[in-house]
C-alpha cells in the first residue's frame, strides 16, 4: 500500500478497548447517533476511519454526547464487517492498517470530529508487518497460562494469529492504563512490541503476569 492511497482527513472514533495496532482486527460498538453516522459517512467514502484512545477510561464513551480528551497518537482502521442490534447500535469490525499522529483536529458535520494525520512517523509499519512478527515469548507466556488454567482452549488458533494479535489479545487481558496501552500504541518500531510489553507485565516479583486469559479469536 502507498502512502499516498491513505486519506489525509479521517473521521474519529474514540475506543478504550482493545487496542487497534496494524495487522489486527478489532471489534468496536458506534451506539451514539452521531458515531452511527460516523461509520455510515465511512462506508459511502472509502471505509477507513481513525482509532484514538481517551485518555481516561469512560464506560460511557460513545453514548455520553461529550468529546473525550484523546491522545494524538491513534491507528488508521478499515471498516469490514458490520451488524446492527435491535437498538441501532453498530458492532464493527475495524482492521488496523498504519499509526498516525494528530496535526489538527477538525470539526465534523455531523457531530464527530475529525482529524487532519500524519503518517511520516510509522511509515515502517507496513514493512514490518509483512516481516512476521512472531513474538515468541509472549506465545509461550499465553500458551503456558491457558494449560495451567483454562484447558478447553484450542491452542492451535494462535498458529495463525499475527504477532500484533497476540499484543493486542494479551493487552486487552492485563488491567493496564490508558497510558500504559499508549506506551504500546506509540512504540516507535513493531518489532520492539514485545519487549515493551513484556516491561508493562513485570509484577513486583519481576515475572510476567496477567489476571484473565487473553481473548483469542475463535
Amino acid at each position: 500500500m502507498k502512502i499516498q492511497d491513505l486519506p489525509s482527513i479521517v473521521p474519529v472514533f474514540p475506543l478504550e478497548a482493545p487496542l487497534l495496532l496494524p495487522g489486527t482486527v478489532v471489534p468496536f460498538v458506534a451506539a451514539e447517533p452521531r458515531y452511527v453516522q460516523l461509520v455510515e459517512d465511512a462506508l459511502a467514502a472509502d471505509g477507513y476511519v481513525g482509532i484514538l484512545q481517551p485518555m481516561e477510561a469512560d464506560g460511557r464513551l460513545g453514548r455520553s454526547g461529550s468529546d473525550p480528551e484523546l491522545y494524538t497518537v491513534g491507528c488508521l482502521g478499515r471498516i469490514g464487517e458490520t451488524s446492527e442490534d435491535d437498538e441501532g447500535e453498530l458492532l464493527v469490525l475495524a482492521a488496523g492498517v498504519v499509526r498516525f499522529r494528530i496535526v489538527r483536529v477538525l470539526p465534523g458535520e455531523h457531530g464527530y470530529l475529525q482529524a487532519l494525520v500524519d503518517y511520516s512517523e510509522f511509515l515502517n509499519d507496513f514493512d514490518e508487518i509483512e516481516s512476521d512478527l512472531q513474538f515468541s515469548m509472549l506465545r509461550e507466556l499465553v500458551r503456558q497460562r491457558i494449560e495451567t488454567h483454562h484447558t478447553e482452549f484450542d491452542l492451535s488458533i494462535m498458529e495463525g494469529m499475527a504477532g500484533t494479535e497476540i499484543v493486542t489479545a494479551i493487552a486487552h487481558a492485563l488491567p493496564l492504563s490508558s497510558a500504559e496501552r499508549q506506551v504500546l500504541m506509540e512504540t516507535s518500531h513493531l518489532r520492539e512490541l514485545e519487549s515493551v510489553l513484556l516491561l508493562l507485565m513485570a509484577g513486583p516479583g519481576g515475572l510476567p503476569s496477567f489476571d484473565h486469559v487473553p481473548h483469542l479469536p475463535s
